[in-house]
């Protein structure tokens, strides 16, 4: 194999499989609705950060309406 073969092969994209056992799916939900949420920002802007309603509906989704199942296909 030469050199262009070789490195044209170590960056082609290749098929893989993924899978999320139901313990682990469950494990995650159960950290995420375990948060311990700081206190609200004291500003109407994003100088403080992300807003923490804004990463409480992430963690929400993350926890109850990504479909992981969906993904692993």
């Amino acid at each position: 194999m030469s050199a262009t073969e070789a490195a044209r092969s170590s960056t082609a994209i290749r098929e893989f499989q993924i899978g999320f056992g139901e313990s682990e799916l469950s494990e995650l939900r159960r950290r995420i609705d375990a948060t311990r949420w700081p206190e609200q920002e004291t500003v109407d802007d994003d100088s403080q950060g992300v807003p923490l309603a804004t990463m409480q509906e992430l963690a929400r989704y993350w926890a109850a309406d990504y479909d992981w199942r969906k993904c692993e296909a």
